[in-house]
């Protein structure tokens, strides 16, 4: 079955389905005001993923950015019920990235709708997922971890700008500009949103109720 809508009904249903977050950004968690935690939040458990981090607090839903470029060495979908283990809480996506340049390994957590695997490369300023809700808890946050002997201030400034801007060409990747014909197919593959990823057809069924 073949969808016809025009141009400003497609780019209204892909902006509410992707809530315009860019998928580059110069801050932690783009336009989100937040607050670096004090050190030592976390001291006394096991594994400098715990031990050495920080949980920074955010709306669910808040999207994270890389504060680094590497490659993902592990990831684990823990669901979104808390799990209680060795004196840890696990819940949602949690992974650990390989910085490049020497820096420190980065581990992030209780993450949801992750845009990155095990094995993929990374560039610093990249979206890897969204911060998920702390079941049980107005919470909400992502939990960060750095190599023991780092710190998470060798990556970010006190507002979350990431400090690897100083150095890169980070431009926010918008929705283009589309055809200028007043209809589009929405079955068309060689279109602007099959470039962002987006399923045009899952978008308009789930709109229509279908």
């Amino acid at each position: 079955m073949k969808y016809i809508l025009t141009e400003k009904q497609l780019l209204n249903l892909v902006k509410e389905s992707i809530n315009e977050v860019s998928s580059v950004s110069n801050t932690i968690m783009g336009d989100k005001n937040i607050a670096i935690p004090k050190d030592g939040e976390h001291k006394g458990q096991k594994g400098w993923q715990s031990n050495n981090a920080w949980d920074i607090a955010t709306p669910i839903g808040s999207p994270v950015y890389a504060v680094a470029g590497g490659t993902l060495l592990t990831y684990s979908d823990y669901g979104p019920k808390p799990i209680h283990r060795n004196g840890k809480t696990l819940f949602g996506v949690g992974f650990t990235v390989d910085s490049n340049d020497g820096l420190p390994d980065v581990y992030y957590t209780h993450l949801k709708d992750c845009t990155v695997r095990k094995g993929d490369t990374i560039e610093c300023g990249q979206l890897l997922g969204y911060v998920m809700d702390f079941p049980g808890s107005t919470y909400d946050h992502l939990h960060i971890g750095v190599e023991s002997g780092h710190n998470i201030r060798e990556f970010i400034g006190p507002d979350g700008t990431l400090k690897c801007a100083k150095g890169m060409d980070l431009e926010k990747v918008k929705i283009g500009t589309m055809n200028k014909s007043t209809e589009k197919d929405v079955d068309d593959e060689d279109n602007i949103f099959s470039s962002l990823g987006v399923n045009i057809n899952d978008i308009v069924k789930k709109s229509l109720g279908i």
